[in-house]
């Protein structure tokens, strides 16, 4: 059988399919990460709503993601 996927393609449905942090409901894990890979948990973020998905920045998002999806 044939599943087609039906989502729209956005950046909702990016953060959901490709962001490490992403929990159910768009709820962020809040692990960061810099250039030299050096990792941690940042409070503003943690078991927060996805600030992406707000309209908001996220440096995770802008590091890590971002250049998979190109420019939206």
């Amino acid at each position: 059988m044939l599943r087609l996927n039906r989502e729209k393609n956005n950046v909702s449905t990016f953060i959901k399919k490709e962001c490490a942090n992403y929990n159910i409901g768009y709820n962020c894990d809040g692990v960061m990460i810099n250039r030299k890979l050096h990792q941690w948990i940042d409070k503003e973020y943690a078991n927060k709503k996805c600030k992406v998905v707000e309209g908001n920045k996220c440096s995770y998002y802008d590091l890590c993601l971002k250049p998979l999806q190109g420019s939206f």
